[in-house]
C-alpha cells in the first residue's frame, strides 16, 4: 500500500514538472516592446512603401498592344504560369518571373519585333526640324518607355502572409502592403476562444546571410484596449502571424493525453468485470439439463430428457 502512494506520488511530480512551463505561460520574447518602438520596424502609424513588384506565379498580367496582326490582337490577363511563362497566344510564350513590371514590358516588345514593325511597337518616333516639318532623323525610343505597348499587374496573388494557431480562418492570405497585424486577425476570423491574448508573435524570415530569425512579440490587450500601435506591426511578404493557445487550455489537452492510456486500461477492467458477473449471474443447469425450481420450503428438480 504504501508502495503505490510513492508511485502516485511520483507520477504527480513528473506531470507537474511537465506541465509547469504550460501552466507558467513561459515563453521566449526576441525583442521587447521599449526597443521595437525606437528600432524602426513598420508599424500602423509608420508604415514604409513595398519595394517594386516582382511578377512570379500565379500573378495575373495585363499584356495590351494597340495594334497587332489583323485578326491576331493582343489584348487581355495572362496567368504567369509554375514555369515562369505567360502566352501571348499566336506570339508565343515570354518568361516574366523574377522581372518587374517595367522590365517584363521590355522583354515583351523585344520579343514581339519577331512579329510587329518597330513603328507598331512605339519603337521609333518621328522628329521634326526646326519649322515643324518631319524629318527623315527618326527618334528610337527605349522599349520601357514604348507608348503602344502596356504591361501590368492585376492580380496580386504571388506575395503572401500567414496566419497559424487558434484562429478562426488560419490560412495564407494575399499582402497588398498595407496591412497591419490587427488586419490579419481580423482577415483571419479573429481569435478562437481558445486562444492566448498575452502570447502572440510575428515572425518574420530572416534574409539570406541573417545569424537568426525575428520574432516580434504582440501586445494584443494593448493595441486594442488601448489603441497602442506599438506591436501593431506593418505585414510583409513571407510573414508568420502565430497565435499559440490559451495555456490553462493546453494543460487540459496534456493531463487528457496523460490520462488516456489509464482510462483505456480502467475501461477494459470494468468491461471484464461486468461481463464476468453477468455470467455468473445466469443459473446454469447442473444434472442433465435440468432446471432447478425454488418453491419456498421445497425445491424441485425437473430433469429434461429423452422420454422412457
Amino acid at each position: 500500500m504504501e508502495g503505490a502512494r510513492v508511485t502516485k506520488r511520483r507520477l504527480a511530480w513528473l506531470v507537474l514538472i511537465a506541465v509547469s512551463p504550460v501552466l507558467t505561460g513561459c515563453r521566449t520574447t526576441a525583442v521587447q516592446e521599449d526597443q521595437i518602438a525606437h528600432s524602426g520596424v513598420p508599424i500602423e502609424l509608420n508604415k514604409t512603401s513595398l519595394p517594386e513588384y516582382v511578377i512570379e506565379p500565379p500573378d495575373l498580367v495585363q499584356v495590351e498592344v494597340l495594334e497587332a496582326l489583323p485578326g491576331r490582337p493582343i489584348s487581355g490577363e495572362r496567368l504567369v504560369r509554375p514555369d515562369g511563362t505567360i502566352s501571348l497566344d499566336f506570339y508565343g510564350k515570354v518568361y516574366v518571373a523574377g522581372l518587374t513590371p517595367t522590365e517584363a514590358k521590355e522583354k515583351i516588345v523585344l520579343h514581339l519585333r519577331k512579329f510587329l514593325t518597330d513603328d507598331v511597337l512605339g519603337l521609333v518616333e518621328d522628329a521634326y526640324d526646326a519649322d515643324g516639318n518631319p524629318s527623315s532623323n527618326a527618334k528610337i525610343v527605349d522599349p520601357k518607355e514604348s507608348d503602344r505597348v502596356f504591361v501590368d499587374v492585376t492580380a496580386y496573388n504571388s506575395k503572401v502572409y500567414y496566419v497559424q494557431g487558434d484562429v478562426g480562418a488560419p490560412g495564407r492570405l494575399p499582402i497588398t502592403g498595407n496591412e497591419t497585424v490587427l488586419d490579419a486577425l481580423n482577415y483571419a476570423g479573429g481569435l478562437a476562444p481558445t486562444a492566448s491574448v498575452s502570447h502572440i508573435d510575428l515572425v518574420r524570415p530572416a534574409p539570406p546571410g541573417a545569424c537568426c530569425k525575428q520574432v516580434l512579440p504582440v501586445n494584443y490587450a494593448a493595441i486594442i484596449n488601448a489603441g497602442d500601435p506599438t506591436t501593431n506591426y506593418q505585414m510583409m511578404p513571407g510573414d508568420r502571424l502565430v497565435v499559440y493557445r490559451d495555456p490553462i487550455v493546453r494543460t487540459t489537452i496534456l493531463l487528457d493525453r496523460l490520462a488516456a492510456p489509464f482510462n483505456t486500461v480502467v475501461n477494459t477492467m470494468l468491461t471484464y468485470s461486468f461481463m464476468a458477473r453477468y455470467v455468473k449471474s445466469i443459473n446454469v443447469p447442473l444434472n442433465g439439463g435440468g432446471t432447478t425450481v425454488n418453491t419456498g420450503s421445497n425445491t424441485t428438480t425437473t430433469t429434461l430428457g429423452p422420454a422412457r
